[in-house]
């Protein structure tokens, strides 16, 4: 008798549970197919963002998942996401390579009935159901003042800086701008020396060699546009044994930076940050309200927070490393 009681228990017990899972699963987007048109998945950040879209989504009850990488190139995203359309995913969601360039290929989906959102670099496509990013302008503004104070309190108010940028996307590319522009507001032209400005590509071997081609030039400070950049840089300087030029990236995110600066690394000395969870809760959060019918209450246009993460405050984001 006692067997059997344990065992209708043990029966109960697994309905509640079902049920439960069921009731936290329930709703409009239950089961709708994502089509995700990533940019490239070429860093730890984008990386990240690609498991976060897997791991959240089958939390939130959704379908299938399919991240296709864009490997930075507008015609090969433009393709995956016309095979989006032929095959009737319920959503696509882009990082776009060609923001303008992947607008006729929205208006097929449009056409088709399948919303869009955007995350990361966005488009101005007139039919977005969102976009969620954050301000990359203000990347470049956070990294010019953050060089600036260094250079007050290091370097007689005084500069010379390597700029590694990257210009094959718009939201990449304005960091740069404003970074210069910040910089320049706090510090005067004059007493900023642009030594080298170059667009790295994407790969890290190309901004190590564009930094090594560089080093007969004294340099205080290296910029990336992004991390591979800011990595890149730092290889050249660690391989050449000069530690006294500081490597700053306008983002980054993850165990490699953030061990690095918890190590207090005598190269990479400050990111900018965005947590990849954030911005793919707030994305999957919006494809939510708008199966739901509540596309109305969705607004055009969400930004996530930025943090500036040094040696000073990195102690705050080591929970982000995973052991």
């Amino acid at each position: 008798m006692k067997r059997v009681a344990v065992l209708a228990l043990a029966c109960v017990l697994m309905t509640v549970g079902a049920m439960q899972s069921f009731a936290q699963a329930s709703g409009p987007w239950v089961g709708k197919k994502l089509g995700v048109a990533h940019i490239t998945i070429y860093d730890e950040w984008c990386k990240a963002v690609y498991d976060e879209f897997k791991e959240q989504a089958k939390a939130m009850g959704f379908g299938e998942v399919n991240i296709q990488d864009g490997n930075l190139n507008a015609e090969t995203q433009q393709k995956q996401v016309e095979n989006f359309i032929a095959q009737k995913y319920d959503m696509i969601i882009i990082d776009p390579v060609s923001p303008d360039g992947i607008k006729k290929t929205l208006d097929k989906a449009k056409a088709a009935g399948i919303p869009v959102l955007a995350f990361d670099s966005g488009t101005d496509w007139s039919s977005l159901v969102t976009h969620v990013a954050w301000d990359h302008a203000e990347t470049g503004r956070l990294t010019g003042k953050y060089v600036a104070d260094y250079a007050k309190k290091n370097l007689g108010g005084k500069v010379k800086v390597g700029i590694l940028a990257m210009l094959d996307a718009p939201h990449t590319a304005i960091r740069s701008v404003e970074f210069k522009k910040q910089l320049e507001a706090d510090l005067g032209k004059s007493n900023v020396t642009y030594v080298f400005e170059q667009d790295f590509g994407q790969t890290r071997e190309s901004a190590m060699n564009i930094v090594t081609n560089n080093l007969a030039k004294p340099m205080d400070i290296i910029w990336g546009a992004v991390d591979n950049a800011a990595m890149g840089a730092r290889i050249a300087l660690k391989n050449n044994g000069i530690d006294k030029t500081k490597v700053v990236s306008a983002g980054a995110w993850g165990a490699e930076p953030f061990n690095l600066l918890n190590a207090k690394d005598p190269w990479y000395i400050m990111c900018v940050g965005v947590s990849p969870a954030n911005i793919v809760k707030a994305t999957l959060e919006s494809a939510k309200l708008y199966f739901q019918g509540k596309a109305a209450s969705i607004p055009r246009e969400q930004n996530t927070d930025l943090a500036v993460i040094d040696q000073s405050n990195i102690s705050q984001y080591m929970k982000y490393v995973q052991k």
